[in-house]
């Protein structure tokens, strides 16, 4: 997947950003630093934990991202419908 993008100023879009994520619910917010944000989703189903980082380019106005799951050999597709939901999130706010 493209990484996001955004205009404008980069601790606001970050923090945006943030504030989109944990609505959606099951998240805790691991850590952050100016130019990086990392959860921890943890599933409904069997209640596994999947790791969620976003890094932020601001000389590219961009913010890539990785979706993984910490343990299992498939996710059997979460982590990729959990990023498309949050890029339609994004791009709807």
């Amino acid at each position: 997947m493209e990484p996001l993008q955004y205009a404008g100023n980069m601790s606001e879009a970050k923090e945006k950003l943030r504030q989109l994520v944990l609505a959606l619910g099951n998240t805790t917010e691991e850590n952050q630093t100016e130019n990086y944000l990392y959860f921890s989703f943890k599933t409904r189903i069997g209640g596994f934990i999947d790791d969620v980082e976003f890094e932020f380019a601001d000389d590219k106005k961009v913010i890539h991202f990785r979706s993984a799951s910490r343990v299992g050999y498939s996710d059997l597709g979460a982590n990729k419908r959990r990023m498309k939901k949050i890029r339609r999130l994004w791009e709807k706010s």
